[in-house]
């Protein structure tokens, strides 16, 4: 190896060398600044909360890594506590462009948030056809749907997401269709559903409150 070759690569080294480091020091501070900002989050101090969190996110680390996502997650929620949906929305894209799922649900809630139906179903769709096997991402749907009272448009939704094999959050779905036959005021479907919810989830404690109050019904 000559003189040249070995400064070329001394100094990719030492190039290397220096960027683990400041990634390593990124690493720590980002930790910190998320520690810090999850204690304000929990004490609803959402504006401080958002400033650490922010802090944290613009820290430089080599990889896009697990803590970084929990950075923009816990960002984006201290943004919509605070009323900036627009701002929330922004860091939930930043989220779906990694591939987060739980991020299209979070979008759409802040478009719902400023009264952007058509946008944040568009959202769910996306969402859907980018992971049909992913039950929250229709419950979300169902949810929009419900709150405009569109509780047949919002059972087809579900119905759809039940059609899928190894679906995901399968059990959100369900608890979901009953809600849905009890909005359209079919108490019997409602029970006969609740009835196979409960035996699929014994333990599940609203499910049985579920069932008891159908059994008045």
């Amino acid at each position: 190896m000559n003189s040249r070759l070995k400064g070329i690569v001394t100094v990719i080294l030492i190039v290397i060398i220096g960027l683990v480091a400041v990634s390593g020091i990124g690493y720590i501070r980002q930790r910190m600044a998320e520690d810090q900002g999850v204690k304000y989050l929990k004490q609803k101090e959402y504006q401080k909360a958002y400033e650490e969190f922010d802090s944290a996110a613009s820290r430089f680390t080599l990889i896009f890594t697990k803590q970084k996502k929990n950075v923009l997650f816990y960002e984006g929620e201290a943004l919509y506590q605070m009323g900036e949906y627009n701002k929330a929305a922004e860091i939930y894209d930043r989220l779906i462009d990694r591939g987060e799922i739980k991020a299209y649900s979070l979008k759409a809630y802040c478009l719902m948030q400023r009264n952007k139906t058509k946008e944040a179903l568009e959202v769910c769709n996306l969402g859907i056809s980018e992971f049909p096997k992913e039950g929250e991402i229709y419950c979300t749907k169902y949810a929009i749907y419900a709150k405009q009272e569109k509780y047949k448009e919002g059972l087809q939704v579900i119905k759809k997401a039940l059609k899928q094999d190894e679906l995901k959050n399968k059990k959100e779905v369900l608890f979901a269709r009953i809600g849905a036959y009890e909005s359209l005021f079919d108490f019997d479907t409602a029970y006969k559903y609740t009835k196979a919810y409960v035996k699929a989830y014994p333990k599940d404690a609203q499910g049985k409150k579920e069932l008891t109050f159908l059994e008045t019904r």
